[in-house]
């Protein structure tokens, strides 16, 4: 099948503006069999090629118009980008930082009451990962919200997830020490959004499965773990 150039770079630019997309490929696979075709049914009665990809893409429409259209929801949302969730993105692995100092913190307690040194670390450490988690939780809840707005919304069940979420990192920052508590209520949360995500299929599957099952794992293990006594204890016995 012959090339032509704008036809080329309209697909190109459709691509770009219907990346989000999960079955990209073949959206644009039919965009090009249509636009060949009717450059090719157009120069068969003797239109120049230039003539025939520019009347051809005049009736197709325009890239932005197209991918406005693609983006619409049933619930009337746009799924597209903005600043804010872009912005999301960086945020999420700045929650995922936080995360993982939360983590720290807590081993560096265990190192230093094991030490025996006589001093307590434990409200010091308390201090810290009430803030770790509460800045993690935070900003994880943030990250939802951008989700809902980048992909258009997720009906009631994301509405569902998002409050369950805001619920968990709620009783988190006011309760940090009930772990298995705000981690089982965070994580149902997660799960109903990343769920409702993947049922969407426009977002990234692989992602949606992380953000649904991640908490909940952790707390399953933080389960495990203390069910059967593994690690040293700390000076309270825990």
């Amino acid at each position: 099948m012959a090339r032509y150039a704008l036809i080329d770079g309209y697909l190109s630019t459709m691509r770009s503006e219907i990346r989000w997309c999960s079955n990209l490929d073949d959206l644009v696979g039919e965009m090009e069999d249509h636009l060949y075709s009717t450059v090719e049914g157009m120069l068969a009665t003797g239109t120049d090629p230039d003539t025939a990809q520019r009347a051809t893409l005049d009736r197709f429409g325009e890239p932005k118009f197209l991918a406005a259209l693609y983006a619409s929801t049933h619930s009337g949302g746009m799924a597209v980008p903005t600043t804010t969730t872009i912005r999301a993105g960086t945020l999420a692995l700045t929650s995922a930082a936080f995360w993982l100092i939360s983590t720290g913190v807590v081993s560096l307690g265990l190192l230093a009451d094991r030490s025996g040194n006589g001093d307590d670390p434990w409200l010091a450490v308390y201090l810290l990962l009430a803030m770790g988690v509460g800045v993690a939780g935070v900003l994880s809840v943030f990250v939802l919200v951008a989700l809902g707005k980048r992909h258009g919304g997720f009906g009631t069940p994301g509405m569902i997830g998002l409050v369950l979420a805001t619920v968990g990192v709620v009783v988190s920052i006011g309760i940090t020490w009930a772990s298995p508590l705000w981690m089982g209520v965070l994580g149902l949360g997660y799960l109903t959004f990343g769920t409702s995500m993947y049922r969407r299929d426009i977002a990234p599957r692989i992602g949606s499965v992380l953000l649904s099952v991640g908490m909940l794992i952790g707390s399953a293990a933080f389960f495990v773990v203390d069910a059967a006594e593994l690690g040293w204890k700390d000076s309270y016995g825990d």
